[in-house]
């Protein structure tokens, strides 16, 4: 409370004490009158003084209406905030104003970000009572379904369809499901996830068709080839550039016998460099001109054998156990040399994965079921780690001191070619390819 509050409080108490002083002795003494009179003036003072506090205390709570509403066009008068309550209070409102303001802000980027999405995105709010509302929703996520922009959950839910089956779960979930707009099927991808504050959970819903994951992992694909064939084309070619650069300066200033020595070992390094850049190349070429599978019937257990027999002598070398128990005969339709290079490649991979360790043993099996042929090739080695398991079938990645790192990108091509699949499974003890035939 101000100085000047405080006086005239401190005043007005003061004259209503002396003046029910006065109102007491007049009664007291029998002038009913003047007792009659002043108490008149006694109760004009409480009125008054009643007066002046709701006036104070009727500033202060039409602030506090203010905030409570968030409305701040109320403003302090500069000769209000004199008084240091009034200047508190109106410190506040402006505190709350430019909160608000910044608030509004980000809401206003938050919605940009959200719009500005290629995917569809949902995000639903649900209170302690369970209400649900729709929290943010963008072009993307309407423009897929082909329906209006709705707001309110009760109408929403209504025009996406199955999705609303998901949706009520109330779950993280993925998911891909085809939908029907406007007569043409289209299929999505859909992922939910849950985020929960004190008085509110989220449930953030996010929609992709297939040709947008595909188009994303393309375009990531892509990136990985170029940095590694940009990383592997510049290692050859850089002390290519170097050497050349010495050996021009050696004939122009030296042409001795020793010089002439020196020459000759720098051109059999071109020549090395040269053939590493050629053998790049063909490898390149092996990917990018994979030819059509003349598919056949084959007997893969029979195909197998095979392949172990030609490993045979490197496994005695190693010390590598085999198991491939297999003895009924399970038929696919493939090419035989593509299918082969399969088999060579991941059997290659699992000799190198155990090498170096005191257990060696891989173990290949065939398993059937309905219209589908599985093949297992798992070794005992230390495993993939995390750091490469997205690169593993990356063309030219490779952690082998000698190794071209098209193996498992040509075997994935090859597999995917037979409208097939490959995928594996690592532990810190384990690697286990599983080839799928169709």
């Amino acid at each position: 409370m101000g100085k000047s509050q405080r006086i005239q409080l401190i005043i007005r108490v003061f004259l209503l004490i002396i003046n029910g002083i006065i109102v007491f002795s007049c009664f007291k003494n029998n002038y009913i009158i003047n007792g009659i009179g002043f108490s008149l003036i006694v109760i004009f003072q409480i009125f008054l003084f009643l007066d002046y506090i709701k006036k104070v205390l009727g500033d202060i709570e039409k602030s506090i209406d203010c905030l409570l509403f968030e409305d701040y066009t109320n403003t302090i008068s500069a000769t209000k905030r004199k008084n240091s309550l009034y200047n508190k209070t109106a410190q506040l409102l402006e505190k709350h104003r430019k909160k608000s303001l910044q608030n509004s802000s980000e809401k206003l980027i938050f919605t940009n970000i959200i719009e500005s999405l290629s995917f569809g995105m949902l995000i639903l709010r649900k209170d302690n009572s369970n209400a649900i509302e729709v929290f943010q929703l963008n072009h993307a996520f309407v423009n897929f379904l082909d329906i209006p922009k709705y707001y309110r959950w009760e109408l929403l839910k209504e025009k996406i369809g199955p999705l609303q089956d998901f949706i009520q779960e109330w779950k993280a979930i993925k998911h891909t499901l085809t939908i029907s707009v406007n007569e043409n099927k289209e299929t999505f991808f859909l992922k939910t996830s849950l985020t929960e504050t004190k008085e509110h959970e989220y449930l953030v819903v996010s929609l992709e068709t297939i040709q947008q994951l595909i188009d994303k992992k393309e375009k990531e694909s892509w990136y990985k080839l170029m940095n590694v064939m940009s990383h592997e084309i510049i290692n050859t070619i850089t002390p290519i550039s170097s050497l050349a650069q010495n050996l021009d300066s050696l004939i122009h200033t030296d042409s001795s016998e020793e010089t002439l020595d020196e020459l000759s070992q720098g051109l059999k390094i071109i020549k090395r460099r040269s053939q590493d850049l050629t053998t790049f190349v063909d490898n390149y070429r092996k990917l990018a001109e994979l030819p059509i599978p003349k598919k056949i019937k084959l007997n893969l257990t029979e195909l197998i054998r095979g392949v172990i027999v030609l490993f045979n002598s490197e496994f005695e070398q190693k010390d590598i156990m085999v198991s491939f128990n297999n003895t009924g005969d399970f038929y696919v339709n493939g090419d035989k040399n593509q299918i082969e290079q399969v088999i060579i490649n991941l059997i290659s991979n699992a000799i190198h994965a155990v090498y170096n360790c005191k257990h060696r043993l891989i173990d290949i099996r065939l398993e059937q079921d309905e219209n589908r042929t599985h093949m297992f090739i798992k070794d005992t080695g230390v495993g993939i780690s995390k750091e490469i398991k997205d690169n593993i079938f990356v063309p030219y990645y490779t952690t082998r001191k000698n190794g071209a790192g098209i193996g498992l990108t040509l075997s994935k091509s090859i597999i995917e070619a037979h409208n097939g699949s490959i995928r594996f499974v690592s532990k810190e003890e384990y690697t286990e390819f599983q080839v799928t035939y169709m």
